[in-house]
């Protein structure tokens, strides 16, 4: 369960990251329902953007970590 400090925590993070991507250059392209920010060259929706802004403020690498993506459906599981 989540505690008050978290929650308000949370809630700080989310305004500051909304305030920030109303910065962004938007454009409403590919067909997509909403607009997708450009951020660091990318193109992303409110979702996914506030996903990778939360990721690059919150990650910490350990020196053992290995990290392997791949695109999707390429056969990697």
């Amino acid at each position: 369960m989540e505690s008050y400090l978290e929650k308000q925590n949370r809630d700080v993070l989310q305004k500051s990251f909304k305030e920030m991507i109303s910065t962004l250059p938007k454009e409403n392209c590919w067909g997509f329902p909403e607009d997708q920010y450009q951020y660091q060259g990318f193109w992303f929706t409110p979702r996914f953007l506030q996903g990778a802004l939360s990721a690059q403020q919150q990650f910490q690498a350990q020196p053992t970590d290995i990290i392997l993506c791949s695109s999707p459906r390429t056969g990697t599981t």
